[in-house]
């Protein structure tokens, strides 16, 4: 099995990823913003990091703050009225795998994301894991897009990887199957893409390029799954998770067609 795509995740990397996406996608200005809030309250935080066991509690008096306070800032109205409220959100719930509410899940993610990223290889220790064909090896965690590395060849995709929606770690994975419920029948398995006359954007950009040239929807017939998948060998300079925050009308195309994402990301899409 070939090593996943080394993707540089630092918050300076993603910082003027998601800056250059908010200059280039109107529709997702108030979306990028309350990220780069975020990012800032992350950066704001150095964690040791604790000790795994203490990752819940450690982020709740750390950084649960920090991210409040982005979002009272430039998080939507309604999301800032509803975080105002919330004054002991369930941050283990979202290492134990259960289900939570919108506004808990996000508080829960945006607080423990910088420090399950800074436990590294002891992520796992914190977390239980999930269930689904294709999780996290590190912390049993599902996944939160696919992504195709660079092949050295211009235009021609790379391996396969599937990057985990709560360690933020990578995985190889076939094209060939459904990260969420394994089918490998080809004619089950379908990838929407932005076409000239294609059903998700007839915007294209100044230079007649498609908006979404290098991002699309991986679908699966069988278990009505998707996610969105960054291809890098089309655009070298994407941060696979910046840029799948940005694909929103990939998203609500995706719902059009009854598909329902693997994971929702950071913003709840």
């Amino acid at each position: 099995m070939s090593a996943p795509a080394t993707l540089d995740r630092s918050f300076a990397v993603r910082r003027r990823r998601a800056e250059t996406l908010r200059a280039r996608h109107r529709f997702a200005d108030e979306l990028l913003a309350l990220y780069l809030a975020v990012l800032g309250a992350w950066e704001s935080v150095s964690p040791g990091p604790p000790a795994p066991e203490d990752a819940a509690p450690w982020a709740a008096d750390r950084v649960l703050p920090a991210v409040v306070e982005a979002t009272l800032a430039a998080g939507p109205p309604a999301l800032a009225r509803a975080v105002r409220d919330r004054t002991d959100p369930p941050l283990a719930g979202w290492l134990e795998g259960a289900p939570l509410d919108p506004v808990d899940r996000f508080l829960a993610r945006a607080s423990l994301t910088p420090v399950l990223e800074a436990l590294g290889e002891r992520a796992g220790d914190a977390c239980v894991a999930g269930s689904g064909a294709e999780l996290c090896p590190r912390c049993g965690g599902p996944p939160q897009l696919s992504y195709l590395g660079e092949s050295g060849e211009t235009l021609v995709s790379g391996p396969r990887s599937l990057l985990c929606a709560r360690c933020g770690s990578s995985w190889t994975c076939s094209r060939s199957i459904c990260p969420a419920c394994g089918e490998d029948r080809e004619a089950r398995l379908s990838v929407y893409a932005e076409q000239w006359h294609g059903p998700v954007s007839g915007r294209r950009d100044g230079d007649g390029q498609p908006v979404f040239g290098h991002v699309r929807v991986a679908a699966c017939s069988t278990c009505s799954r998707y996610l969105i998948e960054v291809d890098m060998a089309r655009d070298g300079r994407a941060v696979p998770e910046v840029d799948e925050l940005a694909a929103l009308p990939l998203d609500l195309y995706a719902t059009d067609q009854g598909l329902t994402k693997v994971t929702p990301n950071l913003m709840g899409f």
